[in-house]
């Protein structure tokens, strides 16, 4: 065994990491910014973890000094690429266990392999295996298969896909042998920055409450914002760190990886900037107000939408409930749906006390796909029983400014707008979704002038639609310097877009 002293002397570099080290689930995974010492954190965890081994049966080991009992354990340490592994994770892990220390073996952009002793207090040694190694172009299937471990540690979480998640709860646990009585604890080691809104590591763990994943015998530890007072680590980075990462970096990355905050994705232009996650999204879970009358905008394109809406006695606009139908739905299932829900979550609300208005579009032409006599909007106010009307507008930048304008007023110091927690679609949607997509072309970033058509613009159209029915496009109109004439002719007929940009007088 080598001479070579190892420094594992170490403390938890705050109060999240110091709970995520006493965690005993199977999935245990730490969220932070970048300089958190997320990676640090988990390579002690598994060190402490093989200390804590049982002894294997029939086994020991000699050290120079004769047998000894010997703990087992053997970790998988996966990242996305090679040049990743070797340029951060590998030089991460040699500060505290160097290369001369133990068996080292492996070559630049190839797997690499550590094997370690460490003598503990009671006289056992624990043999540490470490693997290294990177998904790359391989399927991942194909690169999981060859992994047997007693653990895995996924560096950067939030860059590998939910293939990888699934496979390593496949192949945990594998050693030591169960001849040996196999091991005492086996799981996840995970480290993330915050992810995209869009991903499937937001959508199945960062979406769930600490109760949903502790029945999945998981837990997630998440970390202050990097300009927060309580953020961790500090003591080992330069002074005033995060505030110089900060300057001239777009706005996407100082909020994911400084203020630690899940965001939107760069596969596109957020169509409404101003909505921010912190501070529009509820803390819990908001219910229905009894007294309040109820506000509902539907969009009835290519995924029918709703989007439910009460507006308090202070004008704050509280989006406490979403719905979102199948792909090409009819008007005769959606509003089904959308009656159900009425009866389900609102049954104190009389229909005189709900305004239901729907994109103008759906006024006009037959329903093919239903029945051919009545147009969609026909009916749906005929399943739902609602009084069902076109919105006042359908101008793309009134109703637009519609959902904007809240979004940057306060009301006694809170949002004018705030959101249901549980509105998954809503909120992902307005921070990623709902978006002008990026064009694959060289230079700067361009943008398409045409919202992207998915299901996030569908239920982020239906939301403006709700918000323009207290008189808001009247009052945007009006300051806009549309004309009387061309303001009447909209708040009657709710014209189609295509008229509004084509008419100089509406600009």
């Amino acid at each position: 065994m080598s001479e070579a002293r190892m420094d594992i002397n170490w403390a938890p570099p705050g109060p999240v990491s110091e709970a995520f080290m006493r965690s005993m689930a199977k999935v245990q995974i730490i969220n932070g910014p970048v300089g958190g010492g997320k990676t640090t954190t988990a390579f002690i965890k598994a060190v402490r973890l093989a200390c804590a081994q049982r002894i294997s049966k029939g086994r020991t080991i000699n050290i120079g000094d004769g047998e000894r009992p010997v703990r087992k354990f053997k970790l998988a340490i996966v990242r996305d690429t090679y040049r990743q592994l070797h340029k951060t994770t590998i030089p991460s892990w040699h500060k505290r266990f160097p290369p001369n220390a133990g068996e080292w073996t492996g070559a630049m952009d190839a797997p690499c392999r550590h094997r370690l002793h460490f003598l503990i207090a009671d006289g056992s040694v624990v043999d540490f295996t470490a693997e290294f190694a990177a998904i790359g172009d391989n399927s991942v299937e194909d690169f999981m298969r060859g992994f047997e471990p007693t653990a895995w540690y996924l560096n950067e979480l939030d860059l590998l896909s939910r293939d990888v998640f699934t496979y390593a709860k496949g192949r945990w646990g594998r050693f030591p042998d169960m001849s040996e009585g196999g091991p005492s604890w086996f799981g996840i080691l995970a480290d993330c920055n915050a992810p995209e809104l869009e991903s499937w590591l937001y959508r199945d763990i960062f979406t769930k409450s600490a109760a949903e994943l502790k029945m999945e015998d998981t837990e997630l530890f998440i970390q202050p914002g990097g300009l927060e007072p309580g953020a961790e680590n500090t003591v080992n980075l330069p002074p005033d760190y995060y505030e110089a990462q900060s300057k001239g970096q777009p706005e996407f990355y100082v909020e994911r990886m400084i203020k630690n905050r899940p965001g939107y994705s760069r596969a596109g232009k957020p169509v409404v900037p101003e909505f921010k996650n912190h501070i529009h999204v509820a803390k819990a879970d908001m219910l229905p107000i009894h007294g309040l009358p109820l506000v509902i905008g539907v969009d009835p394109r290519t995924f029918p939408s709703a989007a439910f809406l009460q507006r308090n006695p202070g004008g704050q606009r509280r989006v406490v409930d979403e719905l979102q139908g199948d792909q090409n739905m009819g008007p005769r299932r959606f509003g089904d749906l959308v009656a159900q829900m009425l009866h389900d979550r609102y049954p104190f609300v009389k229909p005189d006390s709900i305004k239901c208005v729907v994109d103008p579009s759906a006024q006009y032409g037959k329903d093919m796909q239903d029945d051919e006599s009545k147009s969609w909007l026909e009916i749906f106010s005929n399943r739902t029983g609602l009084k069902v009307e076109a919105a006042p507008t359908n101008s793309i930048d009134v109703r637009r400014e519609a959902l904007k304008k809240p979004l940057t007023t306060l009301i006694d110091g809170d949002p004018a707008l705030i959101v249901s927690p549980h509105c998954k679609l809503i909120i992902t949607g307005l921070n990623s979704g709902f978006r002008f997509k990026k064009l694959n072309v060289g230079g700067a970033d361009r943008f398409a002038e045409d919202v992207e058509k998915n299901n996030y613009a569908d239920i982020c159209e239906a939301l403006e639609y709700a918000c323009l029915t207290d008189g808001a496009d009247v009052e945007i109109m009006e300051r806009k310097g549309y004309t009387s004439q061309s303001l009447l002719a909209a708040r009657r007929m709710g014209e189609d877009r295509s008229s509004w940009d084509a008419d100089p007088l509406h600009r």
